[in-house]
């Protein structure tokens, strides 16, 4: 123990080194979201190699209105934006996937969580990894035995930590499967059917499978096999190395207790005397003596063979069970579900939908305000560059002017296309639930004469257009400034509005039309 702490001592630099390294990239895999938003925001404003001053330099215009260099930077903020701008719909969407897969309330094991594994490793792997260092690099230096048991001891905790803990998965999800299989069998309907998931079922699309069984939904949320059976590979191979550690570093300790005590008896050693005096006592009181410190020795030998042998099966024994807590800890902490952890990262902190809603309007204003603030800058050195070349007068004005060509109307546009592009692809999954529908609709007998009602036509073109020059300018163009919209958008959205307000005026019944009638012949 007094070699692996001052091995310690004298290597503490290259080891806080290592420490701080694993420390640092814990860090910054946990907070990779704002470090690679920094990061973007460094390579957007270099002052030469930066991304605004390389596309200040591009005026190609696309049909759409907006410059390629524009949509260029705007989709590096998307991803960014796309990331906070959750309503409160998708709040509750995370928590019914996270109860359909019976893991609402789990989360994931934090940071001081895996230091504290990683540490009691580490330090379990230190006592037996200088011993089997000596057998490692045989004839080797103190310092380098010293150096391969910090090596060692760091590969064997990862090993371990690693092992464990993906064990502790293998068995969280291996009760998923046997509760989706016991749930199975209790389902009244569930023997004329096939233990098959919904392919289908997503995060986004987690209200599809609202009506099936709840067998059903929790196996179309989880990673299982064709026969939907536990699978053990992982624990094995955990259990085969851990006994195999266990073992061998017990045996390895105790070979070289043996070997120390076996040469700190040595008859040979003990027999070389410094005494001057030694050749003076009788032969008979020396063989006596002998024979007294023989039976000493051995009797210590024993003992400390016993004692030592003891230890080395106390320190195994915690060793084992140091693995099974990893294994323990790997089974409460974790998710089985394929988008589990995504759901529990929107909604393990928050209490309730308000405070989700608050938190991504708080977000979703940083990064837009950000967003706008750089493009706002590439716009401004377009204009003063294309100023003294762009021949089109139209061109430059539109760079000055903006022209609703903001951060907000182009993640209006993205998400607009998202949503066109989501629904196209459920109109082909419900044309044959709308077909069935239209086929087993009543239709009108003629048994008996019918009144028919009166015919609601829809909004045409011309009465959109009509709509449109009801509108005052002023109003699109303040509209237009609160939602960052192009001047196309926001005409749309007032029309309806406005196509709403008219709606909801109460509607003329068929006896007010007959007065108004009569009224008007008289």
């Amino acid at each position: 123990m007094e070699s692996i702490l001052t091995a310690i001592d004298e290597y503490r630099i290259i080891l806080g080194a290592i420490v701080l390294t694993i420390l640092a990239t814990l860090l910054i895999r946990k907070y990779w979201d704002e470090v690679s938003f920094f990061i973007l925001r460094l390579r957007m404003n270099m002052p030469v190699f930066g991304k605004i001053a390389r596309l200040s330099n591009s005026g190609s215009r696309e049909d759409s209105g907006w410059f390629s260099a524009e949509k260029s930077l705007c989709s590096e903020f998307q991803p960014y934006f796309q990331e906070v701008d959750k309503g409160p719909d998708f709040f509750d969407s995370c928590r019914s996937y996270l109860r359909k897969v019976t893991e609402l309330g789990r989360s994931k094991l934090g940071f001081f969580g895996w230091v504290a594994i990683a540490v009691m490793v580490f330090i379990e792997a230190m006592g037996f990894s200088y011993v089997l260092a000596g057998f490692t690099i045989p004839g080797a230096s103190e310092a380098l035995k010293q150096q391969g048991a910090v090596g060692i001891a760091l590969l064997i905790s990862m090993l371990l930590v690693f092992m464990t803990h993906a064990t502790g998965h293998e068995l969280h999800h291996n009760k998923m499967v046997k509760k989706v299989r016991a749930w199975f069998r209790q389902s009244e309907n569930g023997q004329h059917k096939a233990m098959m998931p919904n392919t289908e079922v997503s995060l986004d699309n987690n209200e599809i499978d609202d009506n099936e069984p709840a067998w059903r939904q929790l196996l179309s949320r989880i990673d299982a096999n064709h026969s939907v059976t536990p699978s053990y590979k992982v624990t094995v191979m955990t259990g085969i190395m851990v006994v195999l550690i266990a073992l061998g570093a017990t045996f390895v300790r105790g070979q070289v207790l043996e070997s120390e005590l076996a040469g700190a008896h040595d008859p040979v050693a003990s027999s070389q005397s410094a005494d001057p005096y030694a050749d003076a006592i009788p032969a008979e009181l020396r063989s006596s003596q002998e024979e007294v410190d023989s039976r000493v020795d051995e009797t210590i030998k024993d003992a400390t063979l016993k004692g030592g042998w003891g230890t080395f099966i106390v320190l195994a024994v915690i060793f084992i069970f140091l693995q099974i807590v990893g294994v323990l800890i790997g089974i409460k902490k974790g998710f089985a579900g394929s988008e589990s952890a995504v759901a529990a990262k929107f909604t393990g902190k928050f209490k309730n939908r308000e405070e989700f809603q608050v938190y991504q309007e708080r977000k979703r204003n940083v990064v837009s305000q950000i967003a706008q603030r750089n493009l706002t800058k590439l716009q401004g050195k377009m204009a003063k560059k294309l100023s003294d070349t762009a021949i089109d007068t139209s061109t430059l004005k539109a760079l000055e002017s903006g022209n609703g060509r903001t951060f907000l109307a182009y993640a209006q546009t993205v998400r607009k296309d998202h949503s066109s592009d989501h629904v196209d692809s459920s109109k082909g999954r419900h044309a044959r639930d709308e077909e069935m529908a239209s086929i087993q609709k009543p239709q009108p007998t003629h048994d008996a004469p019918t009144q028919s009602a009166p015919k609601v036509e829809e909004p045409s073109s011309q009465s959109s257009a009509t709509s449109e020059s009801q509108i005052p300018e002023e109003a699109i163009q303040e509209w237009m400034d609160k939602l960052g919209w192009g001047r196309e958008e926001t005409v749309a959205l007032l029309v309806k509005q406005q196509q709403k307000e008219q709606a909801k005026k109460p509607a003329v019944s068929q006896e007010e039309a007959l007065r108004m009638l009569e009224a008007a012949d008289k």
